[in-house]
């Protein structure tokens, strides 16, 4: 089976604080996200920790305006 991987737009990396690193990947059933900038890797299947950090929010797009 092949992974399918996802930006996560807006999203800040835990670890480093980086934006806009973060892909969501999912291989079968196994869910995780991973930063490509530090590497950090953590298991969505699992339930959050107590102090899961800053929620992010993900907006909905907005239209490009070049007539994409």
């Amino acid at each position: 089976m092949t992974e399918k991987r996802q930006f996560i737009a807006g999203a800040t990396c835990p670890e480093c604080g980086k934006l806009d690193k973060i892909q969501r990947v999912q291989d079968g059933e196994r869910l995780w996200m991973t930063c490509i900038a530090c590497g950090m890797v953590r298991d969505l299947d699992q339930q959050p920790a107590a102090d899961s950090g800053t929620p992010v929010t993900i907006m909905p797009a907005t239209p490009r305006n070049d007539g994409h």
